[in-house]
């Protein structure tokens, strides 16, 4: 059978766990739900999911009224919330898979410690825009990791990324010929900096893995917080694309990951609309792909049990558009709307 793999970022979902929930929330869950259920994803990568265990826990009952369940590092039998440290995430934000009862016996949750030992460290000297000196940087949401077990041995991993966010509160200040400067523009590319390094991060333990195995089966999904091409400050300032370090060299052709969303088409490539205060775009004009499942070549090419096919990534619009129809903005499901991908058996 496929599997299908959904990644959604769900708004502040922390909120809709209450045993007294106002009109606004229980409208919010069901459209949570209405929207889960039409897309019928075997496996959800939530981010902006509820702190700890007890809280996801919670959600699933609550919000999904059990159609899905968490994959948790807490052993069963034990009290739920012992092991929240080793999820390594910090704030209110956390990233979490959620799968269909009936594939929760070929899953598990990898422990971000395993992550550190094969990258080598917890934390990574960074020197920011201008700096000499390096400071220290980490992962405020350290990437979850999934093994499934697909037969014959082999394994998929699933990695689930929130990666640093770019928002800048500060004032907006210009030179008299209208250049950024200031404390604003300082904020921006050191925030774009540290992000570029915690997808950098992701692709050493992606590395690592080619380095332990024979053609890894891997997925990167999430919220990247960027997307492929360059913004201002990616053009004038950094000279990067942030995918591009995900997704690895091209001309090492067999570690290079391709993006679930190539071939599908590019008027509907986007997850988000933010307003650009810097070129002044409103956000209804400012589409943008912020979500992402970016796969290795050994799902491309038909070397494992699994393929992801043509035409197998999509953004859910029709789903997440039909469940917030009428909504206002506080029982609007999320501000992004979700990415999917279908992996068919390999028959070959």
């Amino acid at each position: 059978m496929p599997i299908k793999i959904t990644s959604w970022n769900v708004e502040h979902a922390e909120k809709l766990i209450t045993d007294h929930p106002s009109g606004a929330i229980v409208s919010r869950r069901k459209r949570v739900l209405d929207t889960l259920t039409e897309i019928n994803p075997d496996i959800f990568c939530m981010l902006e999911g509820p702190q700890g265990e007890k809280n996801i826990d919670a959600f699933c009952s609550q919000v999904l009224q059990g159609q899905w369940t968490p994959v948790l590092l807490c052993p069963p039998g034990e009290a739920l919330g012992l092991h929240d440290k080793d999820y390594q995430i910090k704030g209110n934000q956390w990233i979490w898979f959620l799968v269909k009862p009936e594939l929760k016996e070929k899953c598990n949750l990898q422990p971000a410690s395993t992550w550190q030992a094969f990258v080598g460290a917890k934390e990574w000297p960074v020197c920011l825009w201008g700096k000499e000196t390096p400071v220290l940087h980490s992962h405020y949401r350290h990437p979850q990791v999934l093994l499934l077990n697909i037969g014959n041995g082999r394994q998929l991993e699933l990695i689930g990324v929130h990666l640093k966010s770019k928002i800048n509160k500060l004032p907006i200040q210009r030179d008299a010929a209208g250049n950024l400067t200031g404390e604003y523009l300082q904020t921006a590319l050191e925030a774009r900096v540290e992000l570029a390094t915690e997808a950098r991060n992701v692709r050493q333990y992606v590395e690592a893995k080619f380095n332990q195995t024979v053609d890894p089966g891997i997925l990167v999904m999430g919220d990247c917080n960027d997307g492929p091409g360059t913004d201002i400050f990616e053009t004038e300032y950094l000279f990067f694309d942030l995918i591009g370090n995900i997704e690895g060299d091209v001309l090492v052709s067999e570690k290079f990951f391709n993006h679930a969303l190539f071939d599908y088409p590019s008027n509907l490539r986007w997850s988000a609309k933010y307003q650009d205060d810097i070129l002044n775009i409103p956000a209804s004009k400012n589409p943008l792909l912020l979500d992402h499942i970016l796969m290795s070549q050994p799902l491309c090419r038909g070397s494992l049990p699994y393929k992801v096919n043509e035409h197998a990534g999509l953004v859910e619009h029709e789903a997440y558009e039909r469940h917030n129809a009428g909504a206002n903005e506080s029982a609007r499901t999320s501000d992004h709307r979700p990415v999917s991908c279908r992996l068919d058996e390999n028959l070959n």
